[in-house]
């Protein structure tokens, strides 16, 4: 799958104390672009019974951001398991013409799959898997 990008504004709220955007501003820029990529998904991935948790989140802060900016947030599905999935994503600016810029911030995410009752991982969802070749 081709990379899957929204465009977000940074909101005064994301800001913190040393007037730059908060590094948990980074998180649910990336959340809202995981949940949007989720749902671009063409089929049915998620069942009362199972479905996707983060395992493991890993930031690099590149340089800061400032109030006002827009953003594209990008996800990029790599590296399907048998119950889970690696999925790389940037943050960059966007100039005045829409143009990413300057590279913010880079993360991974794996996410796994789960019995929601047992929490036991189960086989990653086909449509998910097929994303990532």
């Amino acid at each position: 799958m081709a990379e899957f990008f929204i465009e977000l504004p940074v909101r005064w709220g994301d800001m913190d104390a040393f007037n730059h955007v908060s590094n948990v501003a980074y998180l649910r820029f990336i959340e809202e672009c995981r949940a949007q990529w989720m749902e671009s998904v063409p089929s049915r991935w998620q069942s009362d019974e199972t479905g996707p948790v983060v395992a493991n989140l890993t930031i690099n802060y590149r340089r800061p951001v400032h109030w006002p900016a827009r953003l594209r947030i990008s996800t990029q599905p790599l590296s399907p398991g048998r119950s889970s999935i690696k999925l790389e994503h940037e943050i960059h600016a966007l100039d005045r013409d829409g143009r990413a810029t300057e590279l913010h911030a880079d993360a991974s995410t794996i996410l796994v799959w789960i019995d929601k009752r047992s929490g036991e991982p189960v086989p990653l969802p086909v449509p998910i898997r097929e994303l990532a070749r």
